[in-house]
């Protein structure tokens, strides 16, 4: 788990789209209703793709404090 928890940003970015994608492609409003079609996955594979490089391509920042001197 260590060895994959500096990913885990780019590995949740890759996951979430794809499951929303999954999930709208088989809801009965979808043209193919409960079936993925092959230009559906296509879809579902390049949005899992995009964002998982794009999230892994920005780096993490730490958030640094600017503590002011408390003059006495």
């Amino acid at each position: 788990m260590n060895r994959i928890a500096p990913y885990a940003k780019a590995v949740i970015g890759f996951i979430a789209p794809g499951l929303v994608a999954l999930v709208a492609a088989l809801n009965d409003g979808s043209p193919s209703g409960s079936a993925v079609t092959n230009g559906e996955w296509l879809t579902i594979l390049s949005a899992c793709v995009v964002t998982g490089a794009g999230v892994y391509a920005v780096p993490n920042r730490r958030r640094t404090s600017r503590r002011v001197p408390v003059r006495d």
